[in-house]
């Protein structure tokens, strides 16, 4: 097995929980390849950054050459979001495309050019959501991509468990961070969104952050096919009125 300085790809870095990741990770003593729509936010030591959608294969390539410089690929974290709110009956096809294209395609793509990059071993984390599992008004294009994503996490456990390889999931619920800010710093929305959270805090990025490390590691080398909830108890509490 190589000695050389284990490497991890984070698509989504910009992102409040990706950037989280890629804090942690170098923290860690991983090299980090950050891959995003936007240019690199900060200059981090031991990260690297791609500016590219990760729809396209040329993202994918120019991502890859970068964790080739870089020490040996052993990690992939996808983080990327796409959502198209309203209801059920008024969403369209190519809308509906789009969310899978963003959520479940380019996560099953950039994970079959990691597995074939590293070779020997890696390890898969796919950033997913309590929307897998529970259902929201408005919310269906997104719960349908981020469950089709829990099916690709146990596919890849299954097939790429003999080859060395473990892929796993974690389902955050409500994380504050910049782009749902209106909630959160809202005093009675806030309030409504803690009470069903049974810890009585909310999720940050980087309590998610930290999953994702355990699970990436070695101290997790006999997890994988798991979509492990994130969510202050969220998925475990009955409604008052049920």
């Amino acid at each position: 097995m190589s000695t050389a300085r284990p490497v991890a790809l984070v698509t989504g870095a910009a992102g409040g929980i990706g950037s989280a990741v890629v804090a942690l990770l170098a923290k860690q003593g991983w090299a980090v390849v950050g891959v995003d729509l936007v240019e690199q936010p900060v200059t981090v030591d031991s990260v690297a950054w791609v500016a590219g959608d990760v729809r396209d294969e040329s993202t994918v390539r120019e991502a890859l050459e970068a964790a080739a410089g870089l020490g040996t690929l052993r990690g992939l974290v996808t983080a990327t979001l796409s959502e198209q709110r309203g209801a059920l009956e008024d969403l369209d096809r190519v809308a509906l495309a789009a969310v899978f294209d963003v959520q479940v395609a380019a996560a099953w793509s950039w994970s079959t050019a990691v597995v074939a990059a590293a070779r020997d071993e890696a390890s898969i984390v796919h950033i997913s959501s309590v929307h897998a599992q529970r259902a929201g008004p408005g919310m269906a294009a997104y719960a349908m991509g981020k469950g089709a994503l829990g099916a690709l996490v146990r596919a890849s456990a299954v097939e790429w468990g003999p080859r060395g390889v473990r892929c796993n999931a974690v389902l955050p619920g409500f994380v504050p961070v910049p782009r749902n800010r209106h909630r959160w710093t809202d005093t009675r929305a806030a309030e409504e969104l803690l009470a069903n959270h049974p810890l009585g805090r909310f999720v940050t990025a980087e309590d998610v952050a930290q999953v994702v490390a355990f699970l990436l590691g070695p101290d997790a080398r006999a997890v994988t096919g798991v979509s492990l909830p994130v969510d202050g108890g969220m998925l475990a509490l009955l409604p008052h009125w049920a």
